[in-house]
């Protein structure tokens, strides 16, 4: 009984059993058929054997009216009485046959008739046995053994008749009954089916979009448990992947910052070196005699330069860092013009002197965002502009709020040679490159669309060959994201 009821719990199982069960309600039905077929072929027969009853008696009849023509002819009265016995086999057989084929059907007069036909048959028999033979006694019981043949007759046939209907209704009914039971079968089976591919779709399109799997519903088969669980797994693996993919990526736009971030740190570990210096020249002359000790004021605004200075260089490395880090997808407002301030001052050495960059974001909108990966979208769409320019035009960073969709809109827009039109809807796929061969990977831009979408929110592209491109982050306002308003994940 448990493995029939494991059986059950699995697609394959409820299919197997319902073959099984059709199979035995076809030998089923197949031998209700052929019963009723037996039955039906029993009752052709016994019509014949009915028809033969009648014709005998009127044969006993023709005999008897030759008798009273001609009284006195034995050959006629052998006749009579070979027929009067054959009628009375006849009649018993008739009596057998019926109930073999029929049944006993309480009601339908056959059964008395046939009674009735034999004990009237043994009257008669006994006439012809009186000598002389009473003629008007025998024409009488004869007459009236007709009138019990032909009601016998009918009735017979009229029970026949309801019988194969009967059968008939019968098998219509059993054929009735299992296109029901299949129907009913094929609409459970359905219906699971259903209900697993549905389940099977929920979850591919969830991963699909980077979101968690919906618990499966409770009485999902084991088929499709599996494969929601492979698709599990398939999730979970991509993700680490792209981690993998992102981290690698941030890697290796690292090093192309690198160079910029060192020209950055130069100027003020220069700042620095010469404060140092005249600071220390000044003590010195003092020390000679040379000069007076400078005052405690010019000491102190000079040491304020030099921390200055410090703090500075310590930003830059400190975005440099925070952006080389990889830390767990975390979602907190954040003012949009500090993310692009900080992502502008990572590239800006690298797009260029002959490239100038206007920012007009507003200070007090902020986002519920990840700081950190956001500003990886904004360096590669900048990273993007400065080699469409070829390192000469004008790049705007704006942004603005659709309150009506609950969306802030933030556009990246350059001067560079545009985007031709056959290749704007691959851009954002993986590994496609408008660059030459050994000067990109093709993973930029597709990473940037990726976190985008992380964040609920899309990433869009408009261009025309040599007029730009323009490249539109749309990212839901707070509250769309489960933040609230101190800023912390809810």
């Amino acid at each position: 009984m448990l493995p029939l009821l494991s059986l059950w719990h699995t697609i394959r199982g409820k299919i197997a059993i319902g073959t099984g069960l059709f199979l035995v309600m076809l030998l089923l039905l197949g031998g209700i058929a052929s019963y009723d077929l037996g039955r039906i072929d029993h009752a052709a027969r016994l019509i014949d054997m009915v028809d033969d009853l009648r014709s005998d008696v009127l044969e006993m009849r023709r005999y008897e009216k030759n008798l009273q023509l001609f009284p006195g002819r034995t050959g006629d009265m052998a006749a009579l009485h070979n027929f009067v016995d054959l009628t009375r086999e006849r009649a018993t057989a008739v009596g057998q046959e019926y109930n073999a084929a029929m049944g006993r059907r309480v009601g339908d007069g056959a059964h008395r008739n046939l009674d009735l036909l034999l004990e009237g048959i043994g009257t008669y028999e006994a006439l012809l046995d009186d000598v002389p033979p009473d003629s008007a006694a025998l024409t009488d019981q004869g007459q009236r053994l007709s009138e019990l043949a032909d009601s016998a007759v009918r009735r017979m046939r009229q029970g026949i008749f309801t019988a194969v209907g009967d059968l008939r209704t019968q098998l219509l009914a059993a054929v009735a009954a299992l296109l029901a039971c299949g129907i009913g079968f094929a609409w459970l089976i359905g219906r699971h089916i259903v209900r697993a591919l549905a389940a099977i779709e929920s979850a591919a399109r969830s991963v699909g979009a980077g979101l968690p799997l919906p618990p499966p519903p409770p009485q999902l088969e084991q088929e499709a448990r599996h494969v929601l669980q492979t698709l599990d797994g398939m999730a979970a693996e991509l993700e680490k992947r792209h981690a993998m993919l992102l981290q690698e990526k941030k890697l290796a736009s690292l090093g192309v910052l690198t160079s910029g971030v060192a020209h950055q740190l130069n100027n003020p570990l220069n700042n620095i070196s010469v404060g140092c210096q005249l600071l220390g020249e000044d003590i010195n002359d003092a020390r000679l005699g040379v000069r007076p000790m400078p005052a405690a004021a010019d000491v102190a605004a000079q040491l304020d330069e030099i921390q200055a200075e410090v703090v500075r260089a310590r930003d830059i490395v400190r975005g440099l860092l925070d952006f080389a880090r990889d830390r767990p997808f975390t979602v907190a407002r954040h003012e949009l013009a500090e993310v692009v301030g900080r992502a502008v001052a990572l590239v800006r050495h690298d797009m260029g002197a002959g490239v100038s960059i206007e920012v007009d974001v507003p200070d007090a909108l902020a986002l519920p965002v990840d700081a950190q990966r956001l500003q990886e979208v904004l360096i590669n769409l900048l990273l993007n502009a400065a080699q469409a320019m070829d390192g000469k035009g004008e790049v705007r960073i704006s942004a603005q709020t659709d309150e009506i969709a609950g969306m802030a809109e933030l556009r990246v827009s350059d001067t560079g040679k545009g985007i031709e039109a056959q290749y704007l809807g691959r851009v954002f796929d993986p590994f496609f490159s408008l660059k030459p061969v050994g000067e990109g990977t093709g993973l930029g831009l597709s990473i940037a669309f990726g976190i985008v979408g992380k964040h609920k929110g899309t990433l869009e592209v408009q261009s025309q060959p040599g007029q730009g491109a323009c490249f539109t982050v749309r990212l839901p306002l707070a509250g769309r994201l489960g933040v609230d308003d101190s800023g912390a994940d809810a």
